[in-house]
């Protein structure tokens, strides 16, 4: 089998299977991923962006409010700088962090999404692109947004140099994921309504994050615990 993306261990055990899908988790570090992987194009197909366009996104005003309380949290980190939404979707956080004062961003592979976006908020710059596009523009970033991006992502390396490759020296990045270590995660893990595949194919705990991020030259500078909800969102810091 493949290494282990987080450890390069070649050492795993069966984890849980959902569907006709198997989960393995790593002997070393204790990664949970998805094996045999999915390819790019059958990931890609499992997102239907048809409800998405010109003036249509399903809560508009509810994500809207939802975005611009956690830019309220964050903004201390993007004021008066380039800031970016990777997977921005209908491009409420990218607009929210405009409103609050940065050169604000987004990147998403959604066609919909990106004609809402760029319908709704006209003074944020989008990009409807892959990421190997959009790194070969040789842009980068003084702040990176990420929530719910990189459990979709089947090659979670090329993903990591993505970020780190957009990232200037000293940058921050924050990044959430569904968190497979929380205390709320049921035993039966089949059982938790985000181990989803393969709309979800891997899954971080707090150590497993940790040490990707290490690999790539971001450092964790501060956690946001949910007492009940099974959520990682972390503060990280790009290594000068």
């Amino acid at each position: 089998m493949d290494a282990c993306p987080i450890c390069d261990g070649v050492q795993t055990a069966f984890y849980a299977r959902q569907d006709e899908y198997d989960f393995v988790a790593c002997r070393s570090c204790g990664f949970v991923f998805l094996f045999p992987m999915p390819d790019d194009a059958s990931l890609a197909a499992v997102y239907d962006d048809a409800a998405f366009g010109v003036g249509r996104y399903p809560k508009a005003k509810s994500r809207m409010r939802r975005a611009t309380m956690r830019a309220l949290r964050l903004w201390p980190h993007f004021v008066g700088k380039d800031a970016i939404d990777v997977g921005c979707g209908g491009g409420f956080v990218a607009e929210a962090m405009r409103r609050l004062g940065a050169r604000s961003s987004g990147l998403d592979i959604s066609p919909g999404s990106i004609a809402y976006a760029r319908d709704a908020f006209s003074k944020v710059r989008f990009y409807e692109e892959t990421f190997e596009t959009f790194l070969a523009r040789g842009e980068s970033f003084d702040f990176i947004h990420s929530s719910e991006v990189i459990e979709h992502i089947g090659d979670v390396k090329s993903y990591m140099t993505f970020l780190a490759g957009i990232a200037r020296p000293g940058a921050k990045l924050f990044l959430t994921t569904p968190d497979i270590a929380h205390p709320t995660v049921p035993d039966d893990v089949t059982d938790w309504d985000m181990f989803s595949p393969p709309r979800h194919v891997q899954f971080f705990s707090e150590a497993t994050l940790t040490r990707l991020f290490n690999t790539f030259g971001f450092d964790i500078v501060k956690r946001f615990y949910k007492k009940d909800a099974p959520t990682l969102q972390v503060l990280a810091r790009k290594r000068r």
